[in-house]
């Protein structure tokens, strides 16, 4: 029969310690009111364990020293909780080898520790590693290429995901499972998931491409096919583009590695074109003049390039004379770029008003011919002139 603390000694009457010593399940009964008070104790001490957790991340001087280091983003999770479950689990497994838990039960209860361990493990390495793609992602922010700002996020998601996928393999091997077994069974059916999940894999292939090709940038204005607007996330399997109108279409990746993109975000100069109608009763003089005046006033515009400039009247249209008005901005958003384009639309009305040039608008005339009366006959020299 196996002896407990403090038995044959004073603290307990021979009718208690029979009744310690009698097994109920598979365990005698003082094992049992150990076993349950220190899981009590567990729970209980738990939130004074995370209190103390919190208190040294709080109070570390590296983290408050240096803002963008790795301990000071990794601190910046809720660390404190899987470690004191981590501690309090520990202090599960000692009590477990001090009162030598036996038989299956010892087995389903070291079962239950080891998978509740694994998976507050699981996430600390996980926020380590969300930790690493802060650091990665302030480096990369320094330098000049823009195809490490879309890796840094990339890599961090397929490094979230190893760990979640290599940790579960590490319990069900903790739990005596054979896990290559299992991964050559899972190999049986590995022709019917490929089949099923080949849209997956070629959206992860053009994220792969995507990245390797670079041929946008996190923050690109980008058109493709019918859709455009800026590019806010690359993903696995798709990239993610906010509209003008404000909202998000997510695209596979595997159409945008196949797709013609038109990257607008790259263009070094933005060009305007404006075909400015005025009326047919206007003096080639003046003619002349407008254009020479706006032609100045736009090269007079700070993000205007010069050269690129062209005001002329090139065209003879069925209701107006067509004078080009076509230039460059230098500009690199498109708020900025409506701004510009607003404020030089807006000379050009002033100045067409101080030369008195009248903007045509689309009109047709109609004659009237009747039986030769003169009313007739008036209408006929007197047209009228509609809009259309």
């Amino acid at each position: 029969m196996e002896k407990f603390l403090f038995e044959g000694t004073q603290w307990f009457s021979t009718e208690f310690t029979s009744f310690l010593k009698h097994s109920y399940l598979v365990m005698p009964n003082w094992k049992w009111i150990i076993l349950i008070g220190g899981i009590v104790a567990g729970f209980a001490l738990r939130p004074i364990v995370q209190w103390c957790f919190k208190q040294l991340k709080i109070h570390n001087p590296i983290a408050k020293k240096f803002v963008k280091s790795f301990t000071a983003y990794f601190f910046r999770f809720e660390i404190e909780r899987p470690l004191a479950w981590i501690f309090i689990i520990l202090l599960w497994f000692a009590i477990d080898d001090a009162i030598e838990v036996s038989g299956k039960f010892e087995t389903y209860y070291e079962y239950i520790l080891k998978g509740m361990l694994g998976f507050h493990v699981i996430r600390l390495v996980y926020y380590c590693v969300d930790a690493l793609g802060f650091v990665f992602a302030d480096v990369a922010a320094k330098t000049e290429s823009k195809m490490d700002d879309n890796l840094v996020p990339f890599a961090t998601k397929t490094m979230k995901a190893l760990v979640v996928i290599l940790g579960f393999l590490l319990i069900l091997q903790s739990f005596g499972l054979n896990v290559m077994s299992l991964m050559a069974g899972l190999g049986l059916g590995g022709l019917a998931l490929a089949l099923a999940a080949q849209d997956t894999a070629a959206n992860l292939f053009g994220s792969v491409t995507i990245l390797i090709d670079n041929p946008f940038q996190l923050g690109d204005w980008v058109k493709v096919k019918d859709m455009e607007g800026t590019v806010e996330e690359i993903g696995f399997r798709s990239t993610r583009v906010r509209t003008f109108y404000n909202s998000v279409i997510t695209i596979p990746n595997a159409m945008m590695a196949k797709e013609t993109i038109d990257n607008m975000g790259v263009r070094p100069y933005r060009r305007v074109r404006q075909v400015i109608g005025i009326a047919y009763e206007t003096p080639p003089d003046r003619i002349k003049e407008f254009c020479d005046r706006v032609r100045y006033a736009i090269r007079q515009e700070s993000v205007v390039v010069p050269d690129t400039v062209t005001v002329n009247f090139n065209g003879f249209a069925d209701s107006q004379l067509n004078v080009l008005v076509q230039f460059h901005l230098q500009v690199f958003t498109g708020a900025e770029e409506m701004e510009r384009q607003q404020a030089i639309f807006i000379e050009i009305l002033k100045i067409g008003a101080e030369l008195k040039v009248d903007f045509a608008y689309p009109t047709q005339t109609v004659y009237y011919r009747g039986g030769g009366g003169d009313s007739d006959q008036q209408q006929l020299q007197q047209p009228t002139v509609q809009p259309m």
